[in-house]
């Protein structure tokens, strides 16, 4: 229904919700970079991913580090939450800030129906990129701000 009560009919993708992780270790940030279906393109992103039925959007966000990357992050504390796409999408990002990265005792096993690749950035220059519209960084990317 819009605001002036008048009801129109829209498609929308119901989405479970996910959360991503701002890595950061000394003044880098761990990214991935993966092809993405919906775009066609490469992307360079912060570790995300789907909410799993029973899991927090916490527990979410350090498995998701863990399987992508290899790192855990504790403690992670809390930066946002947002509706990147709220025209045609339920999805509820929440985004977190991990410090001190370190690799996992206990890494979990990657999706097999992704390939990725992580790296690290100058976080000042990732953010330059992100101001500057260079990054193909896509939702996560409102993280910054």
């Amino acid at each position: 229904m819009l605001l002036n009560g008048k009801e129109v009919e829209r498609d929308v993708i119901r989405h479970v919700g996910g959360a991503a992780v701002v890595a950061l270790k000394d003044s880098q940030i761990l990214l991935v970079r993966q092809h993405r279906a919906g775009s066609g393109e490469v992307m360079i992103e912060i570790p995300a991913g789907m909410i799993d039925p029973g899991e927090t959007p916490e527990q979410t966000a350090m498995r998701e580090l863990n399987e992508e990357t290899g790192y855990v992050c504790d403690p992670l504390e809390k930066l946002c939450s947002f509706y990147p796409t709220p025209g045609y999408d339920s999805e509820k990002l929440h985004v977190y800030l991990g410090q001190n990265a370190r690799a996992a005792r206990n890494r979990l096993d990657p999706d097999e129906n992704e390939e990725i690749h992580l790296f690290w950035m100058d976080f000042d220059k990732a953010l330059e990129m992100v101001i500057n519209g260079k990054s193909m960084m896509p939702k996560p990317s409102s993280a910054f701000f």
